[in-house]
């Protein structure tokens, strides 16, 4: 997430939220290839799919983190836009890039859901591909702020796929070469807002559970809200664990396509979006997620190598993305 500064501009994590104890993995120390770190890194990877990326104390970390900054400038500057600017700018299927008005999906419970979401092409941003697309003049003029933010992004990711592909003991650079930054893919940049509630009692679903497509996606949020289900666990309210923001950290979560290529060995998890616990609902809640996906030409086969389990006798591989 953004420096504490971010942070002070509203009400405190409650204390008596029920919050899951993830990995805080720095950045730095993966860098320096301590051993512990990336052990750290790989079983959390293997039993929550989810952990906290500690940016602080390095030179990518920080450059990423004031890029974090600005995008959430730009996600405050979209969101101020009146409803019939934006919805000039709605998403039309089967092209799910551009604007997603709140209301527009069902949640678990049959509501709707409570969040707007503005999806950016990576290929688009940083000129892969011919398709343009109309946006606002708060996205066109800050095209090259978005094109740093996704560069550095994928940078801090390659990182972490790196000491996975040690882990795993498959070649070097395997992961980073299926999904890299100048071929084309389905990568995204999302921004998200959801207005202040103004019953902060009522706990509503903003988004609903699901995994991520792709292969990794870098979370930056300063009010919580997000949830993840653990293993095992019936999808029922109770179960549900919050992941408490951190000042100078992202979320990092695996995507199912990582899952298909380690053959199950690495974990996609369920979560989803809440209320923001507390006082913290009565403040617009802002995220900012970047989304690695494979390149286009990429299978789903399962890598064969390393730890990596093999196809069981009739077991069929995935050969399509």
């Amino acid at each position: 997430m953004p420096t504490s500064k971010y942070f002070d501009r509203i009400p405190p994590f409650p204390s008596d939220m029920p919050v899951v104890s993830l990995a805080k993995v720095s950045l730095e120390a993966l860098k320096e290839n301590r051993g512990s770190e990336v052990e750290k890194l790989y079983e959390a990877c293997q039993k929550w799919g989810f952990f906290l990326l500690d940016l602080k104390e390095s030179s990518e970390g920080a450059t990423l983190l004031q890029d974090a900054e600005k995008m959430f400038e730009l996600t405050t500057e979209l969101s101020t836009l009146n409803h019939e600017t934006l919805k000039a700018y709605t998403y039309k299927p089967p092209d799910f890039m551009r604007y997603k008005c709140m209301g527009s999906l069902k949640t678990d419970d049959g509501d709707v859901d409570y969040i707007h979401a503005y999806s950016l092409s990576q290929d688009e941003m940083l000129g892969i591909s011919s398709h343009s697309r109309l946006h606002p003049d708060v996205i066109s003029t800050s095209q090259e702020q978005i094109r740093q933010f996704i560069e550095h992004a994928h940078a801090v990711l390659d990182e972490v796929l790196a000491k996975l592909d040690t882990c795993l003991g498959i070649e070097s650079q395997t992961l980073e070469a299926l999904s890299p930054l100048d071929q084309e893919s389905d990568g995204i940049v999302r921004l998200l807002w959801s207005p202040a509630q103004t019953n902060p009692n009522y706990d509503r679903i903003l988004f609903g559970g699901h995994t991520d497509m792709g292969t990794m996606t870098l979370l930056f949020n300063i009010a919580g809200g997000l949830q993840v289900l653990p293993a095992g666990c019936e999808n029922c309210k109770e179960n549900w664990r919050y992941i408490k923001p951190e000042p100078g950290c992202a979320v990092v979560n695996v995507g199912d396509t990582l899952v298909e290529w380690t053959g199950g060995l690495l974990r996609s998890s369920l979560h989803r979006v809440v209320t923001a616990p507390g006082d913290q609902a009565m403040v617009q809640r802002h995220s900012v997620a970047y989304l690695v996906r494979a390149k286009r030409n990429a299978s789903l086969q399962r890598l064969k190598g390393g730890t990596i389990p093999p196809l069981a006798p009739g077991e069929e591989d995935e050969t399509r993305r």
